[in-house]
This record gives structure tokens, C-alpha cells and sequence, in this order.
């Protein structure tokens, strides 16, 4: 569990970090920070996606860690190149390097860990790996800006680069070897006929759709929160990074919590119950001026987050046949990424044209709908799906 949330801390802080570094890499090659984010931003989730979609599949077959390790160099060899490149083109391609590793960590990782760990210890040790998507909120790119300001990107990006070394050699030594559990060798694993299985039924349609609304319920929120802080409510750079990292701490503890939480009452119903306190705590930030009340909200908001993240991950991977999970988790980070592409660009719309209480609306919208999906995904009685 410990190498995996690694695996997450890598590809999630390596994304998080790239708004906090964009003015400072559109300065360095003399261009607006526009004009590098909307090659960067796109090219980075279009090959994190399209890995997603092909190594699933791939790692039904062959295993998960063989893949990780193959993405734990990609990732560390990307980074360091980055950090040499002067022309926003040739860094638009190295960063699709990255993404493509990045699809890979995740897809591989919550596979790794549906195969790994019966159901009924899955969520704890859903909610232990995801807590990696935290960290880099409290850790990661509070240490990509410092390295930036005290040297500059590039050192940021070489930092992460040797991180991902450790993890190759953690990996490489440590992770078991999965080719004995995670269905290699099927006759579906071959045919690709496990991209076909993830649609079989309405669980796993409303398990696709659950993880679209998810994400775009929560990023297109997310995305307008730091402009909302800062210029609707008035707060400096400082107060703002300091309600972050506050906020970053809550979803750690949120996530750790959730696993023996979920594991015991189940994961349908800490998944279902956190949608909807989520939906309402987005539905009301907006409405209060900075105060504790405001704070107290988001902290709700963030551990609701981070209670629904592990629990509905494990449920999710519970949905197919084992030799068909990683095709499964492939297409669900897909959807993710589309459901993250709508939301923020619906958001920004929203947002220029009515203000971040249209956001929020938006936002809560969706997130209830998210609810409804999950409500439509089945909680195992007892049996895994392959019995």
C-alpha cells in the first residue's frame, strides 16, 4: 500500500503542481501563460487517458507491476528532459511522455489493488493508496513551489524525477508480483474482450457514468475555488495557500478514516452518503463570506471527498470479473478525464458570465447525479463477483 500511494504522490503531484509552475514557465520561454498551458494542459490528459485505455486491457493479460515498472522510468526520464527543454513545443511532447506514465500509475495501481485485497479489506486499503491524491495537496506542490522559488521549475521537475527512481527500485524489489492473481492469459484478456465486459450490465454503465460525475462534479468546483478566494472574497496569496494546505490535511485524515469505516458498514453506503453531504456543502460555500462558518463548510465538503474517493473505488473494481478489472478501471479513468474536460470548460462559462455561485449550482447538480449512479451500483453480498 505504501509503494502505490507513492505511485499516486507521483503522477498526482507531478499534475497538481504545473498550475502553481505555469507563470513561471510562460515567463521562462517568453510566452502568456495561455499559450503554454493550452498546449501542456490537454496533451498531458488526452495521453494520460489514451494510456489508461490500452495498458487496462494490457495488464489484464500481463499484470499490473511489470507496467508500473515500465511507467516509473518513463515517468523519472520525462521529467528530467523536461527540465533541459526551451520551446514550448518540444515541451508539449515531453509532457505527453509524462501523461502517458501517469495514465498508466493510475490505472494500474487501483487494478493492483482490486486484485490484491479481498473485498471485504479493499476499502481500507483503497482509501490508504488514494490518500497519494492528498498528499500532493499538503506535500507535493507546496515542494515544487519552494524548489521553484528557490532555484526554478526545471529543479521541481527534476525533483519528481527522482522520486519516481526510488519508486522504480521500491517497485522492482518490494511490489509482489501479480502474474499469479490478476487473470493473466485469458482468453478475454487476448481478445480485448474485457473492454466489451465493462458494459455489459447497468452496475458497471452506472459505475462508468458515477466516476464522469464525480470528477466533474468536484474539479470544475475546485478549479474557480483559489479566483474565488481571491478576488470575490478578497484574500492574499498567503491566506489562500494556507486554506489549502489546511484543507489538504483534512482530506488526508478523511481518507485514512474512510477505509475501516467503509469496510465495516459498506462501501455502497459510505459512497452514496458522502455524495450527498458533498453536494450540499458545494451547493453552500458560496453563500458565506470568509469566516469560520465558510471554513468549516469546505473542511465538510473536503472530508466528504475524501470519505467517498477509497470506498466507491473498491466498489467499482468489485463490478467485473478479475481478468476484466484492469479494461474496467481503464475505461472509468477515461470517463474521468471527459467528465473533468466538460465540467471545466461548462465552469468557466459559468463562472465569467454569473459568478462561482453558479459554479457551485452546477457543480452540486452534477454531484447529486453522481449519487443517483452510485446508488445503481450493486454491493456484493458476501461473494466476489467471480464466484
Amino acid at each position: 500500500m505504501t509503494i502505490l500511494l507513492l505511485v499516486f504522490f507521483l503522477g498526482t503531484s507531478d499534475n497538481q503542481m504545473i498550475s502553481a509552475l505555469l507563470p513561471k514557465i510562460a515567463s521562462d520561454l517568453g510566452l502568456s501563460e495561455g499559450e503554454v498551458g493550452k498546449l501542456m494542459l490537454p496533451v498531458y490528459a488526452l495521453a494520460a487517458a489514451a494510456a489508461a485505455l490500452i495498458i487496462g486491457p494490457l495488464s489484464d493479460r500481463a499484470g499490473r507491476r511489470v507496467f508500473l515498472l515500465y511507467a516509473s522510468i518513463l515517468f523519472g526520464v520525462s521529467l528530467a528532459a523536461a527540465s533541459f527543454i526551451n520551446d514550448i513545443y518540444s515541451l508539449a511532447a515531453v509532457r505527453l511522455l509524462t501523461g502517458l506514465a501517469a495514465g498508466v500509475f493510475s490505472t494500474c495501481s487501483i487494478a493492483y489493488v482490486g486484485d490484491y485485497f479481498p473485498y471485504e479489506r479493499r476499502g481500507m486499503a483503497m482509501s490508504v493508496v488514494q490518500a497519494g491524491y492528498f498528499a500532493a495537496l499538503v506535500l507535493g506542490v507546496p515542494v515544487a513551489n519552494l524548489l521553484a522559488g528557490w532555484q526554478s521549475w526545471r529543479a521541481s521537475f527534476i525533483f519528481f524525477g527522482a522520486i519516481s527512481g526510488i519508486a522504480f527500485f521500491l517497485i522492482a524489489m518490494l511490489l509482489p508480483d501479480d502474474k499469479n492473481i490478476s487473470g493473466s492469459h485469458s482468453r478475454s484478456a487476448r481478445r480485448f474482450d474485457n473492454i466489451r465486459q465493462s458494459f455489459e450490465t447497468r452496475e458497471r454503465v452506472a459505475g462508468i457514468f458515477a466516476a464522469l460525475l464525480v470528477s466533474g462534479g468536484f474539479v470544475g468546483f475546485f478549479s474557480y475555488l483559489g479566483s474565488w478566494l481571491s478576488k470575490d472574497l478578497r484574500r492574499t496569496t498567503n491566506e489562500v495557500s494556507l486554506f489549502f494546505i489546511l484543507v489538504g490535511f483534512a482530506l488526508l485524515v478523511g481518507a485514512f478514516v474512510a477505509g475501516p469505516v467503509s469496510d465495516k458498514f459498506g462501501k455502497r453506503g459510505v459512497s452514496i452518503a458522502s455524495t450527498v453531504v458533498l453536494a450540499a456543502m458545494l451547493f453552500l460555500i458560496p453563500r458565506f463570506d470568509w469566516s469560520i462558518i465558510l471554513f468549516v463548510t469546505f473542511l465538510l465538503a473536503s472530508v466528504a471527498f475524501a470519505f467517498r474517493q477509497g470506498p466507491l473505488q473498491a466498489l467499482a473494481t468489485e463490478l467485473v470479473p478479475q481478468q476484466a478489472r484492469g479494461a474496467f478501471v481503464a475505461v472509468r479513468n477515461t470517463a474521468s478525464q471527459i467528465g473533468i474536460a466538460l465540467s471545466t470548460a461548462i465552469s468557466g462559462s459559468l463562472y465569467d458570465r454569473s459568478g462561482y455561485a453558479s459554479v457551485a449550482v452546477m457543480s452540486s447538480a452534477v454531484t447529486l447525479a453522481a449519487a443517483v449512479c452510485i446508488m445503481m451500483m450493486r454491493e456484493p453480498a458476501g461473494e466476489s463477483v467471480e464466484s
